[in-house]
């Protein structure tokens, strides 16, 4: 954060001098002075972390229930999404080439991870495209541990596993509605391990690059990788109805603001935690499920949903610090 402090003196001549000064504080100089506890910055990025996975996970249920292919409705939510970013930046203070090269590892990631993941959706069924996203957390704790020496408690590790259970418990449970296609569940899984590389290489980048500038990167990076892709599989981008339309600008802006609040959200709460808050996207989908599409909920449904809700309640209570029982 920058405090800007500009002094103005008049001088004889009815000229004047203004004189800038200008430093930066860092976020633990701010919350002290602010009296906000680093425990309440940890709160609000995992609470920034939840509400936007809640609204990335409406992605595919629009997706599966469109007529478009799951790459066009990719390409159009990068493309739509970069527009709308790049003339908020330009308008303001100009797009930074350099900023927008940083983001560019995350962005290909993100394109290429969107759009496999989108085009799964299409081809297998729910049931295996939502279980196979709970493999997420997994080479994202390792990243965590390995790669950013995030220390591991005992407390998270059987917290998170438990979490883990409550929601394939829920997908389990569910009704297998379509039919699994292997080829579409391979696409899945390799879209599950190239968005964990960009999560990883997005908490990096945030280090040096503005939030609103790298999501104006990714997305952008994103629209790239995803042009031959589109053209490799000969997908038609053209929306068939205004139906598909609204589908497209929902897929694209809805889920844009989860999007922005996950990377809101790593600045303030350990990766390791935001891996396994993804595992609240089980929840809403069945939730949207039984509200949009009439489906029932069983009783084990209900179970793992409470079990995902309390482990993550839990998790989001408790700030991992240098406790004995760290691992």
């Amino acid at each position: 954060m920058c405090l800007h402090l500009h002094l103005v003196e008049v001088q004889p001549n009815g000229h004047t001098l203004q004189i800038g000064l200008s430093y930066t504080r860092n976020m633990s100089e701010i919350s002290k002075q602010q009296n906000i506890s680093d425990k309440d910055i940890y709160r609000t990025g995992l609470i920034a972390c939840g509400f936007g996975y809640m609204l990335t996970a409406i992605s595919p249920v629009i997706v599966a229930d469109s007529n478009i292919h799951g790459l066009a409705m990719a390409f159009w939510r990068c493309w739509l999404a970069f527009a709308v970013l790049a003339v908020f930046i330009i308008t303001r203070k100009g797009l930074s080439f350099k900023h927008f090269l940083s983001a560019a590892p995350a962005g290909i990631c993100f394109g290429s991870s969107m759009g496999l993941f989108f085009w799964a959706a299409k081809i297998t069924s729910i049931l295996n495209a939502t279980l196979i996203t709970i493999l997420l957390p997994i080479p994202l704790t390792l990243a965590a541990f390995f790669i950013f020496k995030e220390k591991l408690s005992i407390r998270h590790i059987l917290v998170s596993t438990i979490t883990v259970c409550g929601a394939m418990l829920i997908v389990a449970s569910g009704s297998s509605s379509g039919t699994g296609d292997f080829k579409g569940d391979i696409l899945a899984v390799i879209a599950v391990f190239i968005s964990a590389g960009y999560f990883i290489f997005a908490k990096k980048t945030l280090l040096t690059v503005p939030l609103v500038e790298f999501m104006a990167g990714v997305f952008g990076w994103g629209g790239l990788v995803l042009i031959p892709m589109v053209l490799s599989t000969q997908a038609s981008i053209v929306a068939q109805s205004n139906i598909d339309l609204a589908r497209i600008l929902m897929v694209a802006f809805i889920p844009g603001i989860g999007h922005y609040l996950l990377n809101y959200s790593q600045g303030k709460a350990p990766l390791n935690l935001i891996a396994v808050f993804q595992l609240i996207v089980p929840v809403i989908s069945t939730l949207l499920a039984y509200w949009i599409l009439s489906q029932s909920v069983t009783a084990f449904q209900g179970a793992g949903m409470a079990i995902v809700i309390v482990t993550l309640g839990i998790n989001s209570y408790f700030k991992p610090n240098n406790v004995e029982d760290e691992v």
